[in-house]
């Protein structure tokens, strides 16, 4: 007999027996429990039993989350739709290491999404409040090489209408920007040092060039590596990089500057540790047979530095609110707060 939690991710035995190359009858039971901390969508363990016990003992389902303001967000943004488009299409164009998906289904209409995930365990969730020590920052930058690397410069991602940036896009953007500041600077005002958010009252003055500034190079980037994203300690040694909801064509140094604003607790590690991780990353783009401008480069990763701080006031606005959640957003507006301020990002707008 088949057993289905109430609190699961609502489908059905066949579609997964189906998606895992099974028969329909040779699934004799699964369960749900909730893992992971997302905000916009909800991912569930399965616990499977065959009748042949012939097939995997544990997946993972991803499907929207069951808060209304969340799966808005998903659906209006097209956040849903990028990360089904990254299992069933992109993914297959890179080396980087990410669950693999046995299927998944999208209803444009509802915002209904399901995608069947390998289960990484005994692979474990980074924590974005405790940080991330600068050997897992690098091994996790390593992958961000294999995601880049194939789409560098390729115009093909400007094109795709999943991951090209409007005009219609920016606007919005921008339009958001301007809305959401006054309401992130008048929560987080007792929270936050007075400095960061003077420095984020100078810019948000500037943040409509900065939104239409044009990369000097791009490519497909994440638009949400931080560790909460990355599961380390897997079988393979590699992150495993989760929550590809935010892909976009961009300025590959958002990725980087991002990742390593917003992992690093302690500002003099991460200000030590800066440079040399960034260089690590030229260093992989060139075993590609890659040879960007690396000055150019450095310069937008100061820019870039700012991009934390961006996703924590927009992201902040745009889901449930909780107490983690607040706790969360404000580190992840701290840590790459200072980190623009030391590199002066604000100036080089």
């Amino acid at each position: 007999m088949q057993i289905v939690t109430e609190d699961g991710p609502g489908v059905s035995a066949g579609w997964v027996a189906r998606a895992l190359g099974k028969s329909e009858e040779s699934l004799e039971a699964m369960s749900w429990k909730p893992v992971g901390t997302g905000q916009v969508a909800a991912s569930y363990r399965g616990l499977l039993s065959w009748r042949d016990g012939d097939g995997p003992k544990s997946i993972v389902v991803k499907c929207p989350s069951t808060d209304p303001t969340s799966r808005q967000t998903g659906k209006d943004h097209g956040l849903y739709a990028k990360e089904i488009a990254w299992y069933l299409q992109l993914r297959e164009e890179t080396q980087v290491r990410c669950p693999q998906c046995f299927g998944g289904r999208y209803d444009e209409e509802t915002g209904d999404f399901a995608l069947l995930l390998e289960d990484c365990a005994p692979a474990e969730q980074g924590d974005q409040l405790a940080g991330a020590s600068v050997s897992d920052v690098r091994a996790t930058i390593r992958e961000a090489v294999h995601l880049h690397a194939p789409f560098f410069d390729k115009p093909l991602i400007l094109e795709n209408p999943l991951t090209g940036t409007s005009e219609e896009v920016i606007e919005q953007r921008i339009q958001l920007y301007a809305m959401f500041w006054p309401e992130f600077r008048k929560r987080y005002e007792g929270r936050l040092d007075p400095v960061l958010l003077e420095m984020g009252d100078d810019f948000a003055k500037r943040f409509e060039a900065y939104a239409r500034r044009e990369p000097s190079h791009y490519t497909l980037v994440h638009g949400d590596m931080r560790i909460d994203n990355v599961l380390f300690g897997g079988a393979d040694g590699r992150p495993i990089l989760l929550d590809w909801q935010t892909l976009a064509a961009g300025n590959p140094m958002t990725d980087i500057a991002y990742l390593i604003g917003t992992s690093l607790v302690d500002r003099k590690e991460r200000s030590e540790a800066e440079r040399g991780l960034v260089d690590g990353y030229f260093a992989g783009l060139r075993d590609y047979g890659l040879s960007p401008d690396e000055e150019t480069l450095w310069q937008d990763y100061r820019r870039q530095a700012l991009s934390g701080w961006v996703m924590a006031v927009m992201s902040s606005m745009l889901v449930q609110r909780t107490e983690r959640g607040d706790e969360m957003f404000a580190v992840m507006a701290e840590r790459p707060g200072y980190q623009a301020l030391e590199l002066d990002s604000v100036a080089c707008i």
